[in-house]
């Protein structure tokens, strides 16, 4: 067992989440290409096994334990693919699409996705996106910019971040702590009507 395979069961040991073995490779096989393409170009800034763990896969496996059964996702600025791909992984029956903009980031997102039928690859912005989703999970993108390009698209949006987003168009706010974080939450809002 690898270094991140090790810290990836410690951190889904930490929020109470299990996952079978098939899904600690696939997982691990998505951490061993990301750190291959970073080499290439910036897909994350945080190293180091535990921190990546912690960071990027345990964040978005606490995002899975905390939503209830969806049939869609979109992840918005998937990026490296957060919290969408670890979330796919876990959710097998869900259809998780991941929007990014970047077009080497979105082939990033291709290439980590081959092996999972219930993930798709859009590369465009959120704008351009033409389809819907039960729930929108954003990372890493200001809430603000994106939000009113989901009105309508997402019945549900779950955000990772620090503040409390407007309620003009999704409401109805919870917030939740966010393990290993003293000022991130995961924000969790409907749609507005």
């Amino acid at each position: 067992m690898t270094t991140f395979e090790r810290a990836l069961r410690t951190a889904l040991d930490e929020i109470g989440i299990a996952a079978s073995d098939s899904q600690i490779e696939r997982l691990a096989a998505h951490h061993a290409l990301l750190e291959r393409w970073n080499r290439r170009m910036n897909l994350t800034r945080i190293t180091g096994a535990v921190q990546v763990a912690r960071r990027h896969f345990g964040e978005a496996a606490f995002v899975h334990r905390e939503l209830p059964p969806a049939a869609s996702m979109v992840d918005v600025g998937s990026g490296a693919g957060f919290p969408g791909l670890p979330v796919a992984v876990l959710r097998p029956e869900s259809l998780v699409t991941l929007v990014e903009s970047k077009r080497r980031k979105a082939a990033f997102l291709r290439q980590a996705s081959l092996d999972l039928p219930n993930v798709r690859v859009a590369a465009c912005r959120i704008a351009d996106w033409t389809g819907t989703a039960d729930w929108a999970l954003l990372r890493a993108v200001a809430p603000s910019r994106v939000l009113p390009d989901l009105a309508g698209r997402a019945v549900r949006v779950a955000i990772l971040g620090t503040d409390q987003p407007d309620d003009a168009l999704f409401r109805a706010w919870e917030s939740r702590d966010v393990p290993w974080s003293t000022a991130r939450r995961l924000w969790l809002g409907e749609a507005g009507r």
